[in-house]
């Protein structure tokens, strides 16, 4: 199968599903990716950015989504960082779980759950209430549509 084509078992090539099952909303879909905000543990704001189109991995990462990850990676970045007033936004390449290139971006308080360098959650850290998550997806929205 090429990469042009969507993989059939592909949890994000099926974005509805993925909202389901990763509790997130879509903040936009454009120039062939999509960007959702999760609404569940202790990193109000985190998210998901995506290509639209089923690429496995960055190592397959080609054609338009190759040209537009860049300004979609900056867009998305600075769009998290100004709504949640985080010093920096990180940015993950993982996906041993999820055979679809996704990069996992999380908003970087100081004194927040996230630790260091690695950027990984503090075991400790208490889930936030749902109601924290909602506000700032909300505060997102507004920011993506004042930006067009």
């Amino acid at each position: 199968m090429t990469t042009r084509h969507r993989a059939a078992a592909c949890l994000l090539c099926d974005p509805t599903a993925a909202d389901a099952a990763f509790d997130r909303a879509r903040i936009w879909e454009r120039d062939g990716w999509r960007l959702s905000v999760v609404l569940r543990g202790p990193v109000a704001g985190f998210a998901h950015l995506e290509p639209v189109r089923h690429i496995p991995s960055i190592a397959d990462l080609d054609g338009p989504e190759a040209a537009t990850f860049g300004p979609a990676l900056a867009a998305a970045t600075a769009l998290l960082r100004d709504a949640t007033g985080a010093e920096r936004t990180y940015g993950y390449l993982f996906g041993e779980r999820v055979a679809h290139l996704h990069v996992n971006l999380a908003p970087v308080h100081p004194g927040g759950p996230l630790r260091g360098g690695p950027g990984m959650v503090d075991p400790a850290a208490a889930a936030l209430e749902e109601v924290v998550h909602r506000a700032v997806l909300a505060t997102v929205l507004e920011a993506a549509r004042a930006r067009g």
